[in-house]
């Protein structure tokens, strides 16, 4: 195995470990940290409840709420909408990957590979650019309100670029490379790094920035706010007291 590859694959299992490591910490962390004007810990009662919430099946609706739909957002429907889309495409991005590892299974199930490669290649662009867009503009919004600037750190920022750099450099890949590329070279080079029996990473500059891009956002994301997609565990909501009306 050459030197790029050991640094690489030593990278992935790294990224891995802080991500799971940091993850749990944090989750841990959350759920035994006082909170409310009580100054309770999660889990016990005298939390706060919202308006017309009565039941747990109401604490779970308004959170699931806020999580699919970003009710919160309720003032601005173009920012909800494109929020919609940023986080949505980004989600359907993410597990589409997994065709990598499904395409021996779809073949033998009577899928041509030409008709994987195909629907792949349309459907990824098209993903890759709504979330591209969307991203740029979330992005612009940022910097250019003056409210938002105010509010605004470097883990705002830094967050959208990587995630619009990871976009970037996948949308390239399947521009750049050949469309069987994904399937016959990345996709047992990633098995073989989940297999924990790692080869030679994929010559390929694109690939490995956009490989370079995936460990770093993965390391990232405990460190930042990119961990919010766990809190609704966390949530005082699903934990407090209920009156009847």
């Amino acid at each position: 195995m050459n030197e790029i590859s050991l640094i690489l694959d030593a990278y992935f299992y790294i990224a891995i470990t802080v991500f799971l490591l940091g993850s749990l910490y944090y989750i841990i962390s959350w759920i035994f940290s006082k909170k409310g004007i009580t100054n309770t810990y999660l889990g016990f009662p005298n939390l706060f409840t919202y308006p017309g919430q009565v039941s747990k099946w109401d604490a779970i609706k308004n959170i699931l709420k806020r999580i699919f739909l970003f009710s919160s957002i309720k003032y601005d429907k173009s920012t909800r909408i494109i929020s919609l889309l940023f986080h949505y495409s980004l989600w359907i991005i993410i597990f589409a990957h997994f065709d990598l590892f499904l395409e021996p299974y779809l073949v033998s199930i009577g899928i041509g590979i030409q008709t994987i490669e195909t629907i792949s290649f349309f459907a990824g662009n098209t993903l890759a650019i709504i979330f591209i867009f969307s991203g740029l503009y979330l992005l612009y919004r940022r910097l250019s309100n003056v409210y938002l600037r105010k509010i605004s750190n470097i883990d705002d920022y830094l967050s959208l670029v990587l995630l619009l750099l990871f976009g970037f450099t996948g949308l390239l890949m399947r521009l750049l490379l050949p469309s069987f590329y994904a399937y016959n070279v990345v996709g047992p080079f990633i098995s073989s790094l989940f297999s924990f029996h790692p080869t030679d990473i994929p010559i390929a500059p694109i690939f490995i920035t956009h490989f370079i891009l995936a460990c770093t956002l993965v390391i990232y994301m405990p460190l930042s706010k990119l961990l919010h997609m766990f809190s609704f565990f966390t949530n005082p909501t699903l934990y407090s007291i209920f009156h009847e009306r």
